[in-house]
């Protein structure tokens, strides 16, 4: 089976989200945490399923973001690497993510 690959900031979102549920819910922690985890391999097989960034900056342009599916609040953000993919950030979906990938300077491109 094909394993996504986690960045260090990526990592620490992911321990972030784990800890925040934990606090009031150490079941749901672990659900979210492996639903993630499991979504990610799944990516890793079949990266194109992601959208691209709409306008992004040239460094982020093959960075692709999915929704998870049963919990719907998160966005993995990821690229092809190598075989699979490197997830770069796990966030909620309330956050303002346009902040870790700015858009291009040029709308054109």
């Amino acid at each position: 089976m094909i394993r996504a690959k986690f960045s260090p900031k990526s990592g620490r979102d992911l321990d972030e989200i784990f800890r925040y549920i934990f606090a009031d819910n150490p079941d749901a922690a672990e659900r979210v945490r492996r639903t993630i985890l499991n979504t990610a391999d799944f990516l890793a097989q079949h990266p194109e399923l992601g959208r691209r960034i709409r306008n992004a900056a040239e460094r982020h342009a093959q960075i692709r973001w999915f929704v998870v599916p049963t919990f719907r609040n998160y966005l993995i953000f990821y690229q092809p690497f190598q075989e699979t993919i490197m997830v770069v950030r796990v966030l909620h979906a309330t956050q303002d993510w346009t902040r870790f990938f700015p858009a291009s300077q040029n709308p054109s491109a």
